[in-house]
Order: structure tokens, then sequence, then C-alpha cells
């Protein structure tokens, strides 16, 4: 689908494939990792991604468009809105923020990853061919917490998780995909299926993995009532070392 954008430099049309659809709308994680593959496609030369905020607004169907606009190019970063136009509406908004590296005297990597076992001794999270039509596109390992709707009492969950076709996948684009295919982790104390709906996504980035291979995913429901989640993620590599630190809003309609 990547290789498929065009356009011109400030409206870039993608089509999503109905593999990566999420009910009626499109997965969230495709949504954002599009909208930031039109933005270098429209903006190339632009630094390190750092940080992400995505306001989901409206289903996004298979054809969408990205309005490229740079906010703010400053000295040491630059900001860009990206507006995903589908049936003419206003679905979702991105806004990236990209950094060049700068000299500091100061840098740490503070905390400890979970004690957990690897994605070869964990079990599936669930049958990719029982999931929604998404999640057939990745492997996910259950590393520790609770299954999906079991009635938990803790709301969190570790997951390995990574594409199941990676061949020729830009990591960073991999990486945005990956960053948000587990369901809520609110969803380990539901004692069935419901559905739930993310409203907003916030991702700040350490550092975008150089390959496509297993990530560890811990995400936590802090609070939950009056049918929204509050939901922390933290993402590293195979190797224990800090990706990113995410936040979501989620919906939950049950």
């Amino acid at each position: 689908m990547v290789r498929d954008l065009s356009g011109e430099a400030g409206r870039i049309a993608a089509r999503i494939s109905p593999h990566w659809m999420q009910g009626r709308t499109a997965f969230g994680g495709i949504t954002a990792a599009l909208a930031l593959a039109a933005t270098r496609q429209a903006l190339p030369g632009l630094p390190a991604l750092r940080s992400m905020q995505v306001s989901f607004l409206r289903p996004i169907s298979e054809h969408v468009a990205f309005e490229v606009e740079t906010i703010r190019a400053g000295r040491t970063s630059t900001f860009v809105q990206v507006d995903c136009i589908s049936g003419d509406k206003l679905g979702a908004r991105c806004t990236f923020v990209f950094g060049a590296p700068r000299e500091s005297a100061y840098a740490h990597d503070y905390g400890r990853a979970p004690d957990v076992p690897g994605p070869d001794d964990s079990p599936e999270l669930l049958r990719r061919s029982s999931g929604p039509s998404f999640f057939k596109n990745f492997e996910a390992r259950l590393a520790d917490g609770a299954q999906l709707a079991s009635g938990s009492d803790r709301p969190e969950m570790i997951v390995w998780t990574r594409l199941a076709a990676r061949e020729d996948v830009d990591p960073e684009i991999a990486f945005i995909c990956n960053a948000d295919n587990l369901p809520p982790a609110a969803m380990a104390t539901f004692h069935g299926g419901a559905p739930v709906s993310t409203v907003t996504w916030a991702l700040d980035v350490a550092r975008i993995p150089a390959d496509t291979d297993w990530q560890l995913t811990r995400t936590t429901s802090k609070h939950s009532a009056e049918g929204y989640s509050v939901q922390d993620m933290e993402i590293r590599d195979r190797g224990g070392d800090i990706l990113a630190s995410a936040q979501q809003l989620v919906a939950l309609f049950a």
C-alpha cells in the first residue's frame, strides 16, 4: 500500500486493503502508518520521528486521502499535520513531530524490561483466524497477563508482536503498525466480547528499530469508568531496550 501512494505533494491518495479493516473502519495503526508514509513522500528529507498524536474522528473506508501540511519548521523540530479524508469527511487527524539528533551531556535509559518468557515460549494471544480482519497481519504471543475476556482483575497484558509478512517492509512503517495492534488492556477484565474504539493515541519515540523483529508491549489500563479506559503502553525491542511510550483513550461499549 505504501508503494501505491500517489498524488501531489499536499494531497496523497491511498487504497487500504480489506485485510486491514476493523469492522467498518480501517485499523488505526495502518491509518497512522500510511499518514506517516504520505508525509515522508510529500516532505522528503525530514529527520527522525520523535512523537505522534492521532485523533480518530470517523470511520475510514478503503479509499483515503492524506492532506499534508507543515505547521512549523523550526531549527530543532518540524511539526506536520495530516488530515485523513475518507468519503469527503475528516476521519482522523495526525500530528507528527520530527527532530534531528543533538549533542547532549545527558543520557539515560531508566526502568527495567519485564522479566517474561520469550516469544517462542509464549502462547498465542488469540488465533489469527478468530480475531478481527486486520489482526491476521500480525503474530502475537502473550508473555504475561490474562487472556482477553477472561474476567481478570488485572487490566494488563505483556505481549510479543510483529508483522506476519515482514519482508521489504520499512522498519518505521512496521513499527507504527505494530504499536497499535493489541486489543485494549481493559478487555482482559471483560466477561465476554463487546465493542471498543480508540479515541486518541499518542506515541513518543525513543528509537525506531532497525529491523521488523519481535517487539514487547506492556499495555495497562490505568483507569476505567464511565465507558472510557485510560491506557498506558511501553514498547521495547527483543533486547529489552525502550523503543517508545504511548497512551490511548479507549471507548468501551460495555
